[in-house]
């Protein structure tokens, strides 16, 4: 028998490497989540591998899929949130998924898109800010860069539903070839793969570091900032250079849009102050120098979602939540009489 009120909402984010899910109840305490590997075999598996997720958190949380009230989920690529196709999703390879339709057919319940990071910009936004703001930006930095930036409580999507692909912004004319096509993007030059490659490349040339103990091969974006909170001159350079990239981007948008408030977040982020403190230092020298920039960024506004925080699962959770409450919203709207 179906529940006459069901409570509970689930958050899925959907990423080139992992999907992770969230369960909260009716008072938006979390209830049960899961963490998997993302199956990048094809994309039916991709699929697959998201559905199975669902099913194994909702057996983790002992419900049925009609006590969920609604699904929330963050998608990399093009989402059309009113149709809840996928599309142009290049570390997923989905174009024109239907995700959405075929997760409510499997589920029975509606289920609500948005692009990742501009869910996880609500999720922040709705959960996580002290005060509240009128403009408002998020900028995930992780295997990909990108923005998702609030206006007055309502997310920019833009004509295309492609606004925020700051890391498509090139910033270096000669520099990597990105697959967007261009060169010197801000991805291909700050983003966790790039950090990763430029110090493989260096020790390949020969560069000591005490990433030298490590595998080379396997390096990762923490491996460069473990080492250089260690002080290793290799990667303080690798990360100092690319926290300027990442701090041009930031100026970038305030100089843009004038926003009110910027956090950090993504995989990359999760290095903490190591993360932060060369795109802070990299802001007050650009303050130092013009005092425009003074007067739209103050560095020590740029801050880092809270350790720990699941920004792409909550930013899921209140997609739900504001996909239910735009629907309730459309039902109790009068419907004109018709015209005789």
């Amino acid at each position: 028998m179906r529940d006459s009120q069901p409570s509970f909402i689930l958050g899925v984010d959907i990423g080139g490497t992992k999907v992770a899910t969230l369960v909260v109840d009716g008072a938006g305490a979390p209830v049960a989540s899961l963490l998997v590997p993302t199956d990048r075999t094809s994309p039916e598996a991709t699929l697959s591998g998201v559905l199975t997720a669902i099913e194994q958190t909702l057996a983790q949380a002992n419900l049925r899929p009609d006590q969920l009230h609604a699904v929330g989920m963050g998608v990399p690529g093009r989402v059309n949130s009113v149709s809840g196709e996928v599309d142009l999703a290049v570390n997923l390879n989905w174009h024109g998924i239907a995700l959405g339709a075929t997760v409510s057919e499997r589920l029975g319940v509606p289920c609500f898109l948005e692009n990742d990071v501009r869910a996880a910009a609500l999720g922040v936004y709705r959960f996580c800010l002290e005060r509240p703001v009128a403009s408002f930006a998020y900028i995930s930095v992780g295997t990909g860069i990108s923005a998702g930036i609030i206006f007055e409580g309502h997310l920019h999507r833009g004509a295309r539903g492609m606004a925020g692909e700051i890391g498509h912004i090139s910033l270096e004319r000669s520099g990597p070839r990105c697959p967007c096509g261009l060169r010197g993007c801000l991805e291909t030059l700050a983003a966790g793969p790039a950090i990763a490659s430029q110090a493989q490349i260096a020790l390949a040339a020969g560069r000591p570091s005490l990433l030298q103990q490590l595998d080379h091969q396997q390096l990762t974006a923490a491996d460069v900032y473990a080492a250089a909170a260690a002080n290793d001159a290799l990667a303080c350079e690798i990360t100092t250079q690319a926290g300027r990239y990442i701090a041009q981007a930031i100026h970038q948008i305030a100089l843009t849009c004038d926003i009110e408030h910027i956090v950090l977040g993504g995989g990359v982020a999760q290095a903490r102050d190591e993360f932060l403190r060369p795109i802070r230092r990299e802001l007050a020298q650009m303050a130092a120098e013009s005092p425009l920039v003074e007067s739209l960024i103050d560095p020590s506004a740029v801050r880092l979602v809270p350790a720990g925080y699941a920004a792409g699962c909550w930013g899921a959770v209140a997609v739900a939540e504001a996909g239910v409450a735009a629907t309730l919203t459309l039902e109790t709207v009068p419907q004109q009489e018709e015209v005789r």
